[in-house]
């Protein structure tokens, strides 16, 4: 069980706190955290073996953890000094920064600072609570701070009244946008970004998208293509591999002759090269891949995600898929994340909805494939469940019949 210790002084935060560990809990969303009070002058986190602090708006306080300042008084730093100061603290998350038109919230991300934007803020106490609550049931924090804003924004909404409810937030209008190069108003607010600008990406057939191999090999590729497999991936991990260019001409020549999709993962500059259909990207290729190219040559591109921010960043680049990951454990790739499971999963595709199509991905077999679809994505990417199968003909067969789009498709609580 986690522990979130509050100072006395955020005794107020309770009423918003346990309510959202209750729907966090309703949701089976993470382990269960219990919830106390203290007369520190930090919140203290503890998640398993792990412990972090946070303190809104001390300065100068050190702690291991978080420094939150969310509460501002005229003049305004400017949004490129805040940035840099981010870029130079991994300890400080700014929130709730006024501009002329909204708020930024920031916070540290490998060397470099990242931000969402919105216009209207929302409640300060409830963005609070759930900045606590996330990553109590640790979230990363670029999802707690996303969620947060987002909270904020739609308890003020629900609560004009006074008799709103506290839920957590689904509806995409509520969350907020990241400020990347594709952000019409990012030259305009200042904030700088490594990202280049590019128009959206050629669509994919969602139509051929359901069961999707990730294979290791042009000969596992034309092994699936001859038993009908409509989608698949080549996914090499060795750059240095002497048969990687072949492997990338077979493949696109095999695309082309059974007409189905087949992505290159990573490999864009030769995926270009050959005229491959598409590739499949991680996030920070989003900084170094030549995406104006790869538009431009009328790939298709896959990206993966692993959370909130992630999948919000994505779409502001139109991708033809957003990859949601790993949903269970697997040996089959080195994870920066822990697996998601197939609630979260399910809150995720409500927040995506129909405005991409999506592949969730990571140690999925048979028997949890069901569970998977049942949230509603629009594929199902699979690995060991085909390449170790006893019978791959008949592995492929019974994904394809349980793979079948009914007219209704179930909630984030029929995940559960």
């Amino acid at each position: 069980m986690s522990s979130l210790c509050l100072p006395d002084s955020l005794t107020p935060l309770l009423m918003h706190v346990e309510p959202l560990l209750a729907t966090a809990d309703q949701y089976q969303l993470g382990e269960s955290v219990s919830v106390k009070l203290s007369d520190s002058g930090a919140v203290e986190i503890q998640i398993e073996e792990r412990q972090f602090s946070l303190v809104f708006n001390q300065a100068e306080a050190g702690i291991d953890g978080y420094r939150v300042l969310d509460q501002w008084l005229a003049p305004y730093p400017t949004l490129r000094e805040m940035q840099h100061k981010v870029e130079q603290d991994p300890s400080l998350v700014v929130c709730d920064l006024p501009t002329d038109k909204g708020c930024v919230d920031i916070w540290h991300h490998k060397g470099e600072a990242r931000a969402v934007y919105c216009h209207h803020a929302g409640a300060s106490d409830p963005q609070r609570a759930m900045l606590l609550t996330a990553l109590a049931l640790d979230y990363p924090l670029e999802d707690a701070v996303t969620l947060a804003r987002a909270h904020a924004r739609g308890y003020q909404e629900s609560n004009a009244d006074g008799h709103g409810e506290i839920s957590w937030p689904m509806r995409r209008e509520l969350f907020p946008r990241p400020l990347t190069a594709n952000h019409p108003e990012v030259a305009e607010l200042g904030w700088h970004s490594k990202e280049v600008a590019v128009a959206p990406f050629a669509e994919t057939d969602v139509t051929q998208l359901a069961l999707y191999p990730v294979v290791d090999s042009a000969e596992w590729v034309e092994r699936l293509l001859k038993l009908d497999v409509k989608t698949t991936q080549l996914r090499i991990k060795k750059p240095q591999d002497i048969e990687l260019e072949e492997q990338i001409q077979r493949i696109t020549a095999l695309g082309n002759a059974y007409h189905a999709q087949v992505f290159v993962n990573d490999y864009w500059q030769l995926a270009i090269k050959h005229h491959a259909y598409g590739v499949h990207l991680g996030q920070e290729d989003l900084d170094t891949a030549d995406l104006t190219a790869i538009q431009q040559a009328g790939l298709r591109i896959g990206l993966s995600t692993h959370g909130y921010f992630e999948i919000l960043r994505a779409a502001e680049f139109s991708p033809s898929y957003i990859a949601l990951g790993h949903i269970y454990p697997t040996t089959t790739k080195d994870m920066p994340s822990k697996p998601q499971g197939p609630n979260r999963l399910a809150l995720y595709q409500k927040l995506i909805g129909d405005e991409f199509p999506t592949v969730a991905i990571g140690g999925i077999d048979l028997s949890r494939a069901e569970k998977v679809w049942r949230t509603g994505v629009s594929s199902v990417a699979v690995v060991r469940a085909v390449t170790q199968a006893d019978d791959t003909k008949a592995a492929i067969e019974a994904f394809n019949q349980l793979l079948i789009r009914h007219a209704a498709v179930g909630g984030p609580l029929d995940a559960g």
